[in-house]
């Protein structure tokens, strides 16, 4: 009797003590993402983004870069990223590191949606949303290039961990997991999801016809079924970009297609083995949960499929020597073969066991983002792409999938009640530990390195300030200490070097060149020195003169 009047209180303030842990996360994971994220600094198509215009730096007003997007969709690529990243550009490092945080955050809330799919509100909700928040520092775990090429310059920030945070609202929002509201409000997200990038595009229409034929909204579903026209919509817009099929079409493949696909399968299956072996042991014990028996044959075929994968990647000690030259970089037809079939058995296998152990419907979230990490994969095969950042949704992807996987298991354990739900309990608990300490370590060591590139970028910046207080001298680009934590090319002289004449400003008479000071790389001249973009300006005119009588 004397408890009874505390009990409302008690309950009353449950709420408001979860809402400040969720809170406390919130800021300690953007600190986590601040100490990578200061160690950035413009390199690579950096330069190329903030000079371009038809006289350097149009970009930077309003009309110039209306008309570099334009040019973007029209000749160039077809992409809306890079009107993106000139704008991020104009904040400097400060700026960009904020857009960074603010990305990365944002992209960890973005799994709570995934989640709620896959296990409601029914326990844990706190922990659950601590992990979403922590499922990012996961997946960029998966190699140190997808912080280096896709964080810590803003050309593959705007284009990759940007693109993946507008895949999943837009892909939350197809399957009416933000509520009628919800949909409405993101509905711009949903079509920028489209336009920003092919990578997030075709990811968005993947999980947009699963959502289709396993959601099946109903008609008073108004907000969902707007955010499926905006995607269909967006979809043709991209797919009608002039750029995006000039790219594909006049780029001629490094390697022949065969060899490209294999190339980019052992990328993707480098970065992700790992979670393909947990997303079938975490299906596997959701049918024995359910009470059903093992799917021996998809079960086998893909155990012998993953290690089929595991023993031809280890061909390639290092990731980086599969972006070696095209005569070495991928072998012989007959390994392409064997490659392209244990991924398609791995996948199916997979695929199979998820829907065995809890139906296609229950199942969802863990379909639609495996299908779209998967077909999202296949992509950066244009030209035969070998950057790691271009797997920065499709790990992502995966890792969420493996995450909603994992909560469908520990509900079905909850529910049976007794031992087993503490046992669920205490797995998710380790799981949250699991993960905060990943996360440490990662920003501990990713500090760590990156901090030695930022040096010799500082440096750089030092050799500037000298020729421009004197008017004479040279400047010298590094080559950087850390090759995993930036892009490869970035301070490309071939490609870069009147982008960054212009970047810096360098007085007429002062040197540029890279540490070898090879004669063909060095430049002494930024006025008449033509930027990567007025060369491109200059192809495209060429392209479209009519041809002489």
């Amino acid at each position: 009797m004397t408890t009874a009047p505390g009990r409302p209180a008690a309950s009353a303030r449950r709420p408001a003590l979860a809402a400040a842990v969720v809170a406390v996360a919130v800021l300690v994971a953007a600190g986590g993402w601040a100490l990578v994220l200061r160690h950035g600094f413009p390199h690579g198509d950096d330069f190329l983004h903030a000079m371009a215009g038809q006289q350097p730096g149009d970009a930077r007003t309003w009309s110039g870069w209306w008309a570099s997007w334009h040019f973007d969709y029209s000749w160039r690529n077809g992409r809306a990223t890079d009107a993106v990243a000139r704008l991020v550009l104009l904040g400097g490092r400060p700026g960009a590191a904020v857009v960074g945080v603010l990305v990365m955050v944002l992209l960890g809330l973005a799994t709570w949606p995934w989640l709620r799919l896959a296990g409601g509100t029914r326990r844990s909700p706190v922990l659950w949303a601590v992990l979403g928040l922590g499922l990012p520092f996961l997946a960029v775990q998966a190699h140190s290039w997808l912080t280096g090429e896709g964080l810590l310059w803003v050309s593959g920030l705007a284009n990759y961990p940007l693109a993946t945070l507008a895949f999943l609202v837009a892909a939350a929002a197809v399957s009416g997991a933000l509520g009628e509201r919800g949909a409405w409000l993101v509905l711009p997200v949903v079509l920028y999801a489209h336009l920003g990038h092919e990578v997030s595009s075709v990811a968005t229409l993947v999980v947009t016809v699963l959502a289709l034929a396993l959601r099946r909204p109903g008609r008073g579903q108004t907000g969902t079924w707007a955010a499926v026209v905006t995607s269909a919509v967006g979809f043709v817009v991209l797919a009608s970009a002039p750029g995006l099929w000039r790219r594909t079409g006049e780029e001629d493949l490094v390697l022949p297609l065969l060899q490209a696909l294999s190339r980019s399968t052992l990328m993707f299956a480098s970065l992700t083995l790992g979670w393909w072996l947990v997303l079938g042991a975490l299906a596997v014990v959701g049918a024995v949960l359910a009470g059903r028996r093992p799917a021996w044959v998809p079960l086998v075929a893909g155990m012998l499929s993953w290690v089929a994968l595991l023993l031809v990647r280890r061909g390639w000690p290092r990731l980086a020597d599969l972006c070696a030259e095209a005569d070495t970089a991928v072998p012989a037809t007959a390994v392409a073969v064997l490659v392209l079939a244990a991924a398609v058995v791995l996948v199916v296998s997979v695929l199979v066991l998820v829907v065995h152990a809890w139906g296609a419907r229950t199942a969802y979230p863990v379909l639609a983002l495996t299908a779209a990490a998967v077909v999202a994969a296949g992509v950066p095969i244009v030209a035969s792409v070998c950057g790691q950042r271009a797997f920065f949704l499709p790990t992502t992807a995966l890792v969420l999938a493996v995450a909603c996987a994992a909560r469908l298991v520990l509900d079905a354990a909850g529910d049976r009640g007794g031992r087993a739900a503490g046992t669920a309990r205490a797995l998710l608990v380790l799981a949250l530990v699991g993960t905060v300490v990943s996360a440490t370590t990662y920003v501990a060591v990713t500090s760590t390195r990156a901090a030695g590139n930022a040096a010799a970028y500082d440096g750089l910046v030092a050799q500037v300030e000298r020729a421009r207080s004197t008017g004479a001298g040279e400047v010298v680009v590094p080559d950087l200490p850390e090759e995993g934590y930036a892009y490869r090319r970035a301070f490309y002289l071939p490609r870069y070097a009147c982008d960054i004449r212009h970047f810096y400003e360098l007085p007429d008479g002062v040197l540029l060149t890279d540490p070898e000071r090879r004669e063909d790389r060095a430049t002494t001249r930024t006025t008449g020195c033509e930027t990567t973009w007025q060369r491109t300006l200059t192809r495209a005119g060429e392209r479209a003169a009519p041809d002489p009588p």
